[in-house]
């Protein structure tokens, strides 16, 4: 194969390749290939092409943390009234804050809206619990009961946005 030119990759100049995206034609090395059905893309590529997957506007996270931020101030009475049915309240203010919250955005997909949601619920629950906090150090049982609300609330919701849709 003499007259062959030596290919480097183009991320890593020093890595020489025979590998080659098959979008843009760029050399790459096998740390820089992402296998795809069709074949080996660069990582360039195979993020151009799941941004399309995402059409939020900058409006939808707006609305998705005040819709959040409203169930969670809505959701924190009950959950400070019921200790241990936290886990099974958990899930379902996470779904319902989730199923709202990808209706009122349109039903549009954001790569960020399942951060910006949990800390809507956060949000929802600090105004409860920061003066009982601030009052008496001894409510660390009734922060843990909060703790594993939100921990259950906020994977249900990641689930539903991240995965589900």
């Amino acid at each position: 194969m003499a007259g062959e030119e030596t290919l480097f990759c183009a991320f890593h100049p020093g890595i020489p390749t025979a590998l080659r995206c098959n979008r843009c034609g760029r050399p790459i090395c096998i740390r820089c290939a992402v296998p795809t059905p069709v074949g080996y893309r660069c990582r360039a590529c195979v993020a151009g092409q799941q941004a399309a997957f995402f059409n939020a506007r900058p409006l939808d996270y707006g609305l998705a943390a005040l819709a959040a931020t409203a169930i969670g101030l809505l959701a924190a009475p009950l959950v400070a009234a019921v200790g241990f049915w936290v886990i099974f309240i958990g899930p379902l203010v996470g779904s319902l804050v989730a199923e709202m919250v990808h209706r009122l955005i349109g039903r549009r997909r954001g790569r960020w809206i399942w951060l910006v949601v949990s800390g809507g619920l956060v949000a929802g629950l600090v105004p409860f619990r920061l003066p009982l906090l601030l009052a008496s150090p001894l409510v660390l049982p009734r922060l843990l009961w909060d703790g594993i609300y939100l921990a259950l609330a906020i994977s249900t919701v990641i689930g539903y946005l991240r995965f589900w849709r």
